[in-house]
């Protein structure tokens, strides 16, 4: 197995798979002198620890392998990073087994024999739709950036379809509802649709109406006059009146009386309102955003909110799911918040380990996105540097059966290929775990029970990050 070079030169880096040497030989004698980067694997077992390793644009690989085939590696490739490019080589006259792998996700196939000609055209046009993917995503990053979404962390179906949302929300100035449980981005999204709106560059104003007792949550939100009060020495301006132009966030708006919920209907519906102690009606143009942890509909049949406010908050509608719907997201969320915590603090950060990741992986997260940025927090503060490379963080973890409930409940939520992957690692985990104990820790025993080589029990174990 040939390790990759350092890509700091951003040479195109390619991936090539075959258990025979020659032909690994042959493909490398091609591709070098054309500028990129090679690495060489003879078992689909060496390929996948080297892409957990290194980053490659593109992989090419046979068809028929002992161990995992190619079709087997293709799948396992694409859990692992959705969207990277695999070429296929297939054996004279399997046309119909190609086609099936590009069904299954392969970029495009080439069989045997090929010029080398062939070959450098195939890989060229890859590498220029990796290149204009890369440019793509690069331009919305930016325009994220630029607009507020660089805040929101997590490529899983279910927040690429938010980030449409609040695109196509942002410009239309409309009442948003947005509902999820607590510690989920309520506030993040909020702000994402007002970075998208024509008022970007007025004020974002928010307000937590669970924070505020009642008899001051009217002096907040309208200001008051002088004299309005005992204390009352000058006017004092409210949110709204402070938000025009502008936009005001209501968070945890299920928690606001009966009587302050009709006047910011009034609010919605004539635009106008009364400081506290006042009789002078003041006008203003303010988009309101409100965001709840309830059930606003439960709250209309109990009496406790109103049904015409419902309705006007509830324009569009925007839902962010819990963090245990969205496993997929973990690993980008705690990149993010260790590099933020460990650039906040000088440490450096190199990773977690495999073993810690998956617990990550299979923990509830009741407090959802903000109880995994309080942990990762906490890691960097209480831990040294060798806590990035080994299994030291002890937090709360529920019993094995729950947790395994919960795997099997979560998964129901995930979509097929997140689902089987998670519980494709689980079992693997469980397995080789109990095999190293069955075994005593001999690795020949174990790999002649497992039915395996004893160099790719090796390369399997540093994979899932068993000692």
């Amino acid at each position: 197995m040939v390790r990759p070079t350092d890509k700091k030169g951003r040479k195109p880096s390619i991936l090539l798979v075959d258990d025979e040497a020659s032909v690994l030989y042959t493909l490398e004698a091609v591709l070098k002198p054309e500028g990129y980067q090679v690495a060489r694997a003879s078992s689909a077992e060496e390929a996948y620890v080297l892409f957990q390793a290194e980053s490659f644009d593109l992989v090419i690989t046979d068809l028929t392998m002992p161990g995992d085939s190619g079709m087997t590696l293709l799948e396992k490739l694409l859990v692992m990073r959705p969207g990277i490019l695999v070429i296929m080589i297939t054996a004279y006259g399997s046309e119909a087994v190609a086609v099936e792998a590009m069904k299954r996700g392969a970029y495009d196939y080439m069989p045997k024999p090929f010029s080398n000609d062939e070959l450098r055209l195939t890989v060229r046009r890859a590498l220029e739709k990796v290149s204009l993917r890369v440019e793509n995503q690069q331009l919305r990053q930016q325009l994220r950036q630029r607009e507020g979404l660089s805040a929101l962390i997590g490529a899983s179906e279910c927040m690429q379809n938010i980030y449409d949302l609040i695109e196509r929300v942002g410009p239309n100035d409309v009442t948003v509802l947005i509902t999820g449980e607590s510690g989920t981005g309520k506030e993040l999204v909020a702000n994402a649709i007002h970075s998208h709106s024509e008022r970007r560059t007025s004020p974002f104003i928010r307000v937590n109406c669970a924070a505020l007792p009642e008899n001051l949550i009217e002096s907040e939100l309208f200001g008051y006059e002088r004299g309005a009060f005992t204390g009352a020495v000058n006017r004092r301006l409210g949110k709204f009146e402070i938000a025009d132009s502008g936009t005001i966030f209501l968070d945890e708006i299920g928690e606001m009386s009966m009587a302050t919920q009709t006047k910011i209907l009034r609010i919605l519906q004539e635009r106008e309102f009364e400081r506290v102690g006042g009789n002078h009606t003041i006008q203003v143009d303010t988009r309101v955003i409100t965001a709840t942890n309830r059930d606003l509909v439960k709250g209309i049949a109990d009496g406790s909110f109103r049904e015409d406010l419902y309705y006007r908050l509830n324009v569009i509608n925007i839902h962010l799911p819990p963090l245990r719907e969205r496993l997929g997201d973990i690993p980008s969320l705690v990149d993010s918040f260790a590099r933020k915590y460990a650039d906040k603090l000088g440490r450096k950060y190199e990773g977690f380990s495999d073993s810690f990741m998956g617990r990550l992986m299979q923990y509830s997260w009741p407090g959802n996105v903000r109880e995994l940025q309080n942990l990762i927090e906490k890691v960097i503060i209480l831990e040294d540097e060798n806590v990035f490379q080994n299994d030291s963080i002890r937090f709360s973890m529920r019993s094995k059966l729950e947790n395994e409930k919960f795997i099997e409940d979560g998964m129901m939520a995930m979509r097929y290929k997140e689902a089987k992957d998670l519980l494709l690692k689980t079992f693997e985990r469980k397995y080789f775990e109990g095999l190293l104990e069955k075994a005593a820790g001999n690795m020949s025993e174990a790999a002649r029970i497992a039915g395996m080589h004893r160099k790719n029990l090796y390369l399997k174990l540093k994979e899932l990050g068993i000692e």
